[in-house]
């Protein structure tokens, strides 16, 4: 018997150690997000004085709330649904979201500041939970991108050239005067000339003369 017992103990321990084990293991649920109901709006939705995403940068939330809003839950979310980021001045710190209470509904609104990580994140989801007295939350989300990076030419590579005007080089119109060689006189051109200056006074007597003779005759 005292051998069947001790056959026995490994066992019982490791059926005990079995129903202790997930117990153990569980993760604890968020406090903060027991609602009874939750109904999504696009009216009354998160608002934040920036969309754009920043590291290390803290924005300001506005939450829409009303006379029977009693809380507010915030959380956010980076692209693989992990909790990040800082929140300021919270009532209630949970596993992946804080809880704000409402002190003034006539307000409207209440203000919440989140403080991104410094981490190389590329953008997060802001979630609200705007809860009634009846456990019922109103549902509404922003998502933060980072913006596209631009970019702007430097001076240096923006042309400066000035549009330039092709210039037709007018036409001259140009007077070639051919000029004709003096003309060299030959020996005959020369004797002839010659002749022609010593006749002409003997021409000229011989004309008189006749002209003298006929005028005797005549008269």
């Amino acid at each position: 018997m005292a051998g069947l017992g001790a056959t026995r103990l490994p066992g019982l321990l490791l059926c005990l150690a079995v129903l202790l084990c997930p117990a153990g293991s569980a993760d604890p649920p968020d406090s903060c997000m027991s609602f009874n109901a939750v109904v999504s709006t696009s009216t009354a939705a998160i608002k934040a004085d920036s969309d754009v995403y920043e590291s290390n940068r803290a924005y300001t939330m506005s939450i829409p709330v009303d006379n029977s809003t009693s809380s507010v839950v915030l959380r956010a979310l980076d692209s693989n649904g992990s909790a990040v980021g800082l929140w300021y001045g919270v009532d209630q710190s949970c596993k992946s979201s804080v809880l704000y209470l409402v002190r003034d509904p006539r307000a409207g609104v209440l203000k919440a500041t989140w403080q991104s990580p410094p981490t190389n994140v590329t953008g997060a989801e802001i979630q609200a939970f705007a809860v009634n007295s009846n456990k019922v939350a109103t549902f509404s989300s922003l998502k933060l991108k980072k913006h596209a990076m631009t970019t702007t030419p430097s001076p240096s590579m923006i042309s400066t050239t000035k549009p330039t005007t092709a210039r037709v080089p007018s036409t001259t119109q140009t007077l070639i005067t051919t000029r004709i060689p003096n003309a060299t006189p030959t020996p005959d051109t020369t004797r002839s000339l010659a002749n022609s200056i010593f006749l002409s006074p003997i021409t000229d007597a011989v004309q008189i003369l006749l002209v003298f003779l006929a005028s005797k005759l005549l008269f």
